[in-house]
């Protein structure tokens, strides 16, 4: 298994490559790397925290008009008129 000293060192050296490079396609290759060793030093490492990634989306709830019901017998609009 590699340590996570090993992959700080790697780092180290893609970040001083892309530090001194004048070359756009060699300094997007020493960040790709970075990143590389960046997500293999996390998969490594146990997480505290639970590695779901889904998001949930609150929806909204649907607001209903009623309609009150017209009888000839009723006093009015609510429940307890009778």
């Amino acid at each position: 298994m590699i340590s996570n000293d090993q992959l700080l060192m790697q780092i180290d050296k893609q970040l001083q490559q892309a530090k001194v490079t004048r070359n756009a396609q060699t300094k997007r290759e020493a960040l790709a790397a970075i990143r590389a060793l960046c997500d293999l030093a996390l998969e490594s490492v146990p997480s505290p925290f639970p590695q779901d990634t889904s998001v949930a989306i609150p929806v909204a709830p649907t607001i209903q008009q009623t309609v009150a019901l017209k009888e000839e017998d009723a006093n009015g609009e609510s429940l307890f008129d009778f």
